[in-house]
């Protein structure tokens, strides 16, 4: 086998990006996390469930189940067409950034070997293998994070405005119990 050196050798290693870059990725992060809270809480308001309730409920639902149940309950209870539009304005820029956001968190970053420029890496395997390789920036990252949160602020302001929200639990939560198989079988045998 005869030796091949690649002409441009990439750096994947994420420790090697700049720390304002790793910065602008963890804001991308805990912006998407609010808004998520966000979509939670209307889904319990919707609901009429408490904040406890709310959460255990959709804990672990994907976003798009999240933006489905809250269409289908709004649909169900909101009083006219145009407030649903409004609803539906808003979600589907929640949608648009969740894209983003994917882009930004689940993508490969890279180090360009001759450039040093930092480059998003994604494969799709849809039908047909297709790879994406583009610049981009900390600036650019940040703008979607700053947008992620908007959204989300958004949302929150147009359910303020409907007093749509959880309640705070005021029954205290039952102790944790221990669920698992063998722990039913000792406290069925007392």
């Amino acid at each position: 086998m005869a030796n091949y050196t690649p002409e441009i050798i990439h750096d994947f290693n994420p420790n090697s990006l700049p720390p304002e870059f790793l910065q602008a990725i963890g804001l991308m992060t805990a912006a998407a996390s609010h808004t998520e809270s966000v979509l939670v809480e209307l889904i319990g308001g919707l609901l009429g469930a408490d904040n406890i309730q709310s959460v255990s409920l959709s804990t672990n639902m994907s976003n798009h189940l999240k933006d489905e149940i809250i269409r289908t309950l709004a649909e169900l209870d909101f009083p006219s067409v145009e407030e649903l539009d409004q609803l539906d304005d808003l979600l589907n820029a929640i949608k648009s950034a969740f894209e983003k956001r994917n882009t930004i968190v689940h993508n490969s970053f890279l180090i360009h070997g001759t450039t040093k420029e930092v480059m998003s890496y994604r494969l799709k395997a849809r039908g047909s293998l297709q790879v994406e390789l583009k610049p981009i920036s900390v600036s650019e990252v940040k703008e979607h994070a700053s947008l992620m949160y908007t959204v989300g602020i958004d949302l929150m302001a147009f359910m303020v405005s409907r007093g749509i929200g959880t309640n705070v639990r005021e029954k205290p939560l039952a102790p944790v119990m221990n669920r698992k198989k063998r722990e039913r079988k000792k406290r069925q045998a007392f």
